[in-house]
């Protein structure tokens, strides 16, 4: 990879974006249903080894999960007018990579490995698949669990910024898969009904699946990417730190890196995904953090918790948040665990300049991203 001018720290923007869960394969649907509290999330039988009832955010479609990345693009490329992809870097985060496929593959071969290819099965199966329809410059997967979109965020930002690249593709994308369903669950953090993020009687989050596709580049528009921030706590494998350090450090490093106080945020999309432990962490990190008490909210109990996915679906929705000046209400929730949080029960419209959205994983792996609302440079 040539870096061109590591002194050179240029601006970075959302040029284009594109978004698919289970709650429609736009933008703007996406959005609407979060406004609106129309939850993707369905209850289904046949994904746990015991035949319990879980409740899980799939993709409403007869279509191939690859199909749908592959449409995600094509709808990138219509909107940015761009001729292809040739001087354009692909920065991917995803979680399972092609792990739903080659139990699909294992369970119609009747237990056999004999037609389970290395291309399609392995965590680099999504760049595989792109890579043979556009013809990108280069690539790289990240796979850090539930930040792995996010970090994909940051490293294309990154490129941006030291000159390497004028445009960076990142995708997120992450389906639904057996083995990722029973993970979660022998954690003993599902929830058989639709997650309710920051409620006190929180049973669980819902896993889910979705693609969130993001243009960064150095074209002025509407939406800039000012802040990325991250740490890694290394608390515990699978429960963040009970106080949140991982999750403050992260927040603060994303306000330092946009030269930003905290007073200055007007919205915190939190990743409350609805367990005891993330939801309990992120509380106290956020309520530390911010007292001036900007308002917070989750959009898992709509779309469902996308795993690798939905650091990327959600700046989507960040940014939707911007050009709409309306922040979405936090469907479900009834009763607040944590009461000085700011937990908007209806939607409302606000002036609303940064918003801050967070995405923690396992293994204390945190990531923070601050967007701007940008007026007049388009």
């Amino acid at each position: 990879m040539n870096i061109k001018n590591k002194n050179i720290n240029r601006e970075v923007y959302i040029e284009s974006m594109s978004a698919c869960c289970s709650v429609g394969d736009s933008s703007e649907v996406i959005f609407e249903a979060t406004l609106l509290g129309n939850s993707g999330v369905k209850k289904h039988q046949g994904f746990l080894n015991d035949e319990t009832v879980s409740a899980i955010g799939k993709i409403r479609s007869s279509r191939s999960f690859d199909s749908l990345i592959i449409e995600s693009i094509e709808n990138i490329l219509y909107d940015s007018k761009l001729k292809d992809f040739s001087t354009t870097f692909l920065s991917i985060g995803t979680s399972v990579g092609g792990m739903a496929w080659a139990e699909n593959q294992f369970i119609k071969d009747g237990g056999s490995y004999k037609n389970i290819k290395l291309e399609k099965q392995s965590i680099h199966s999504i760049a595989h698949t792109i890579k043979k329809k556009f013809n990108f410059k280069d690539s790289i997967t990240f796979s850090t669990a539930c930040t792995s979109s996010s970090n994909a965020i940051i490293f294309a930002k990154e490129l941006i910024e030291a000159g390497a690249y004028e445009r960076v593709l990142v995708v997120g994308a992450d389906s639904i898969s057996y083995t990722t369903v029973n993970g979660f669950n022998a954690l003993g953090v599902l929830s058989s009904e639709i997650a309710t993020p920051f409620d006190a009687n929180r049973t669980g989050m819902n896993v889910a699946e979705g693609i969130g596709t993001i243009l960064l580049s150095t074209t002025p528009s509407e939406i800039k990417l000012v802040g990325v921030g991250c740490s890694s706590d290394a608390y515990n494998i699978t429960n963040p730190h009970p106080h949140g350090e991982g999750a403050k450090l992260a927040m603060k490093n994303a306000l330092k890196s946009a030269n930003l106080n905290p007073n200055q945020i007007d919205y915190i999309n939190a990743h409350g995904t609805g367990t005891i432990a993330n939801d309990s962490a992120e509380g106290k990190a956020i309520e530390e953090l911010f007292p001036h008490n900007p308002p917070v909210g989750s959009t898992k109990s709509i779309t469902g918790h996308t795993l690798g996915a939905c650091g990327a679906i959600e700046l989507v929705i960040s940014s939707m948040v911007l050009k709409k000046q309306i922040i979405p209400k936090n469907f479900n929730l009834k009763t607040k665990e944590i009461d000085s949080l700011n937990l908007l029960q209806k939607s409302i419209k606000n002036e609303i300049k940064f918003v801050l959205s967070n995405a923690f994983a396992f293994g204390g792996n945190n990531v923070s991203l601050i967007v701007q609302k940008v007026y007049n440079e388009r």
